[in-house]
């Protein structure tokens, strides 16, 4: 769903510099097109809701901080990142949004895209194309002139799908007549419910969830040794580069291990940190103020985010160092260096605490760094 999320936010932006010299441009509180206003051109919409009441000639490109409504008629394709979406009206080409809760009672004539936390389409709505939908929750009762791909984890189907259903959910649940013209084919560890009420040109496939792929599992341990081999290189860079300050920071981070840990955390997590507070912020604040904010916000994370990534290169150094002096005093620290990211990285490669790694080296060194720069050597 993130990835989708990130894809919508591109697709606007890149949609929004292409044309924007020639297309109609809304940016109110309240953006509304009247039920006897024909806007001839693209629209594009910001605001608190956009509300589609007359008709678009064109594409609508809508980003809302509570909803869009479409009630009228848009005659090429919707494009939206907003809270809620609801179709109650006409849309003539594709309908690509992500949204907390997606409800389709209208028309879309070609593909319908959606990521949300709830999707619902009911009896009425008329899909001329394929779906493809990732949602905690969907229930559909429409007609789909194309195919159906979900990934849900609870989906109630009904209504017709004139091409081949295959989706990827928890449990499955027919909650009417369904006509199938292809196949129906569903991935999920329990039997679905109902199917005495599917009629289906081809067959009815009951996947079992799928095996981790080995080659994916073998990809990622590949992955974690070029990293822990990158990481090994990097602290022994830091090491030689600055040998009496790596040493410094080392001692903070054992004679020191809470307060570094404490401050590194603030520091590694930051960027969680502004998120969490922005959205208690936004989600306090009025509506008329939530867009301002997530303006202000989402750089200040996003730039936080690049700088701990930076930082985390280095942070670990001087956790690596303590513990191969821990290990073996009279190591040098060089070879302090290695043993303790070997230590670290077989840690690493352990399925169930593996994760803990990071959690500690990163936020012990990165706090280690900043104790020993504002206390003198010993």
């Amino acid at each position: 769903m993130a990835l989708l999320l990130v894809a919508v936010v591109l697709a606007f932006a890149a949609a929004a510099a292409e044309s924007a010299l020639a297309a109609e441009t809304a940016s109110s509180d309240v953006v509304v097109i009247r039920e006897e206003v024909v806007v001839d051109d693209d629209l594009y919409a910001t605001g608190i809701r956009v509300v589609i009441e007359g008709r678009v000639e064109g594409d609508l490109i809508a980003f809302a901080a509570e909803e869009v409504v479409i009630e009228g008629v848009v005659t090429g394709s919707v494009l939206a990142v907003t809270q809620r979406v609801s179709v109650s009206g006409e849309v003539g080409e594709s309908l690509r949004v992500s949204a907390t809760s997606v409800e389709v009672s209208g028309s879309v004539g070609k593909d319908l895209v959606v990521a949300s936390l709830r999707l619902d389409v009911t009896e009425d709505a008329e899909i001329g194309g394929d779906v493809l939908i990732w949602a905690l929750g969907a229930s559909f009762a429409g007609t789909i002139e194309g195919d159906m791909t979900t990934t849900q984890r609870q989906l109630e189907l009904a209504g017709s799908v004139e091409g081949e259903v295959d989706v990827t959910v928890t449990h499955l649940t027919i909650t009417g007549p369904l006509t199938v013209g292809g196949d129906l084919a569903y991935r999920s560890e329990s039997s679905a419910t109902g199917l005495e009420q599917v009629e289906v040109g081809g067959v009815v496939v009951h996947k079992t969830p799928l095996a981790p792929n080995i080659r994916v599992r073998a990809l990622g341990l590949l992955g974690r040794a070029l990293a822990a081999l990158a990481l090994t290189a990097t602290s022994i860079l830091v090491a030689f580069g600055w040998p009496e300050r790596t040493e410094h920071a080392a001692k903070r981070a054992r004679s020191n291990s809470l307060r570094s840990y404490g401050i590194g955390s603030l520091v590694i997590f930051s960027p969680i940190l502004i998120i969490g507070i922005g959205a208690l912020i936004v989600g306090l604040a009025p509506a008329a103020a939530s867009l301002p904010l997530l303006a202000v916000l989402i750089p200040v994370a996003l730039v936080m985010a690049g700088l701990v990534m930076a930082f985390s290169l280095v942070a670990g150094a001087p956790s690596v160092l303590m513990l191969g002096r821990l290990l073996r005093a009279n190591l040098g620290t060089y070879g302090a260096v290695v043993a303790g990211s070997a230590v670290v990285s077989l840690v690493w490669f352990l399925p169930v605490v593996g994760w803990l790694v990071p959690l500690i080296v990163l936020p012990l060194g990165a706090g280690s760094w900043i104790v020993a720069s504002l206390s003198t050597p010993d």
